[in-house]
């Protein structure tokens, strides 16, 4: 790649052609608008790929991609030039797409600034971070990254329905899950941790919470869609094989918690609406409890049982330090991805921060909840918490509305959130956990706004994923 770059002629010819496939590839699109449509998801289905887990995927070319490149320090400006690049010219690809289907984006923003006004200051608050940061060009470039994942997710949201998302998430996780078992196998210094296997998230961690949801989801598509059983029974199989292999005792619970959700669903969505909100939020403080219980005493009831996992060793440790960092700027935080900066040295805000037992220095907190209080403040939590509430209404009443499988995956998808920040991060940021988060504030927030509808909305798809 270099000696193209150094090869000025070569370079010419190698650009001429490349704008010569835009404009076919434009061309084609303006003309056909299913192959628009399908290009629009499978670009879609890039990003998410991209953005999987806390990490995002570690393989290349996808790491290049990552919007968190935008902000990294050590990102060097031809990369983060190329990244640009190759974003705009997707939307000027789906650009004769995209001139008829945010006709309606406003509308949809009003809605979403009327119903969802406790997300909306919060994404108030992260494009103003900068003003407080310490490192404001890493805050702002950190807080337009986010942004910019949010809008992807808006958008998703605003035009797919849950059956076309749960598509999209069954792709995402099928090839997920192909790709990490053949680096975990044949790459080994890609796809494995000196804990287990990492598959194409970095580390085993992530990669068995994405792993855990694949199951789940992928079960519940295989009782809903008997055809595809088969398919459903394979991605299953191999997904809890690469679970088992990450060496995460936290992921089996979590299958657990999912599973049992699912099953306390078809009781719940028969109550009140109230009744049915109380029972959702008694269900996941309990389980909240029991993770929490769980992954405290893992090292002791856990071995031989889920799997010796003590990635929680130390924590304990280091939480009530990060809480009084974050009580030093309570209200509004460190600022977009200013807080956990090494290559600041001693000037690092979560440089002091280590677990004495071991003198190990977290990169993140385990926490995603309180690593969100150090980038945005109790306040940027607390709207964080009031929009989750919101969500989780909208949710309950989708549920009583709907049919199943559509009418549970929001109320998955928000005890995934939940469950998988409590000892790990990705709440908040350039991330699929938050890229999802906005796609269901989003959807929830167009479904609970019409009229209760009782058609059969059971997923019924040809012979494919």
């Amino acid at each position: 790649m270099k000696d193209i770059i150094q090869e000025p002629f070569l370079l010419a010819i190698i650009i001429a052609l490349g704008i010569c496939y835009i404009f076919l590839f434009y061309n084609a699109f303006a003309k056909n608008s299913k192959l628009a449509a399908n290009a629009e998801k499978i670009f879609a289905g890039l990003f998410l790929f991209t953005i999987s887990g806390a990490t995002g995927a570690s393989i290349s070319p996808f790491s290049k991609l990552h919007p968190s490149v935008m902000y990294n320090y050590n990102t060097t400006a031809v990369t983060i030039t190329a990244q640009i690049a190759i974003y705009f010219i997707i939307l000027f690809l789906l650009s004769s797409r995209l001139r008829y289907t945010l006709k309606d984006l406003i509308n949809v923003i009003i809605l979403i600034l009327i119903k969802s006004p406790f997300i909306s200051l919060f994404l108030l608050m992260v494009s103003l971070s900068g003003f407080w940061s310490d490192t404001p060009d890493i805050a702002i470039k950190a807080s337009l990254a986010y942004l910019a994942a949010s809008a992807v997710a808006v958008y998703v949201g605003k035009q797919y329905s849950w059956t076309e998302l749960y598509r999209l998430f069954r792709w995402i996780s099928f090839f997920g899950v192909i790709f990490s078992i053949y680096y975990a196998q044949f790459r080994p210094s890609i796809g494995r941790h000196l804990k287990g296997w990492s598959g194409i998230l970095g580390h085993p961690n992530q990669f068995a919470f994405f792993m855990a949801l694949t199951a789940v989801l992928w079960f519940l598509y295989a009782i809903y869609s008997p055809k595809q059983r088969r398919l459903s029974a394979v991605v299953i199989l191999l997904a809890l094989f690469s679970l088992q292999n990450a060496n995460s005792g936290a992921s089996k619970v979590l299958i657990l918690v999912l599973l049992s959700l699912w099953f306390y669903l078809n009781f719940v969505k028969r109550l009140p609406v109230q009744w049915a909100f109380i029972s959702v939020v008694l269900f996941m403080i309990v389980s909240t409890i029991f993770v929490v219980f769980i992954s405290d005493n893992l090292e002791s009831i856990v071995v031989g049982g889920l799997g010796k996992d003590l990635t929680l060793t130390g924590r304990t440790e280091f939480w009530p330090q990060i809480i009084e960092k974050i009580n030093q700027r309570p209200l509004l935080g460190y600022g977009s991805a200013s807080f956990w900066q090494p290559w600041r040295g001693l000037a690092d805000p979560g440089g002091d921060i280590i677990v004495a037992k071991t003198q190990f220095k977290p990169p993140h907190s385990h926490n995603g909840f309180l690593d969100l209080a150090l980038q945005l403040g109790w306040v940027g939590l607390s709207l964080f918490i009031l929009s989750f509430f919101n969500n989780l209404a909208k949710a309950v009443t989708y549920l009583t509305r709907t049919k199943l499988p559509e009418a549970g995956l929001p109320l998955v998808f928000l005890t995934y959130t939940i469950m998988t920040n409590l000892t790990e991060t990705g709440l908040f940021g350039a991330t699929s956990v938050w890229f999802w988060y906005i796609v269901l504030t989003v959807r929830l927030t167009l479904d609970t706004n019409t009229k209760p509808q009782r058609e059969n909305h059971r997923i019924r798809e040809p012979a494919s994923l």
